[in-house]
């Protein structure tokens, strides 16, 4: 008696979920689905994909810890840039370095024109510099932000750590641009913490 009712209901379900999971694969366009297989299929010169970098990451933190330091900097061709410093211990931001210069002319050594340290206490508290987000928001970021735009109005970047595979790029460029224009996350440092 059980198993009649059961596959009288299950019979309900699948009248009533089929066309409902149908209409949710149909709904997708054409670009969510290209999108999605930029995560696989895009690959830098280390030849590790968004997907597989993951997967490093999430196996590097678990023989290392969750406790590091990375930097991200930007460097404009009019000779101004600026570093910032991220310190993340047990999975939590805690602190954030930002400095701004600009390239001497004369003597092509940078010049500082603005610092900054914030602690726990007022993390966030300055406009300037990169936000302060883990790697893993970082990675969020890259698939949620940077890695949808449309491929047909933009170049796509994204790249990984030669020797462990974590993410060091990840961006666009929209195509005709000329001077930095590049949209996106650049790690250009990072170690592990005790």
């Amino acid at each position: 008696m059980f198993s009649q009712q059961s596959t009288q209901i299950k019979m309900k379900l699948n009248k009533f979920i089929l066309p409902i999971l149908t209409a949710i694969i149909m709904s997708c366009s054409k670009d969510e689905t290209t999108n999605l297989s930029v995560l696989t299929t895009l690959k830098g010169e280390s030849g590790i994909s968004y997907n597989e970098s993951l997967s490093k990451w999430y196996e590097l933190k678990k023989t290392n810890g969750n406790s590091y330091v990375y930097q991200t900097t930007f460097v404009s061709w009019t000779g101004f840039g600026s570093i910032t410093e991220i310190k993340i211990e047990k999975g939590i931001v805690t602190s954030r370095a930002y400095q701004e210069f600009k390239i001497n002319a004369t003597n092509g050594q940078r010049e500082i024109i603005d610092t900054y340290t914030e602690t726990k206490a007022n993390l966030g508290s300055h406009k300037k510099g990169a936000a302060p987000l883990t790697i893993d928001d970082l990675y969020n970021s890259c698939a949620s932000e940077y890695l949808i735009v449309d491929k047909e109005k933009n170049t796509l970047y994204f790249d990984t750590d030669k020797i462990n595979g974590s993410m060091n790029l990840c961006g666009f460029v929209p195509k005709g641009c000329a001077d930095d224009c590049f949209r996106g996350i650049r790690i250009n440092s990072f170690k592990w913490s005790d």
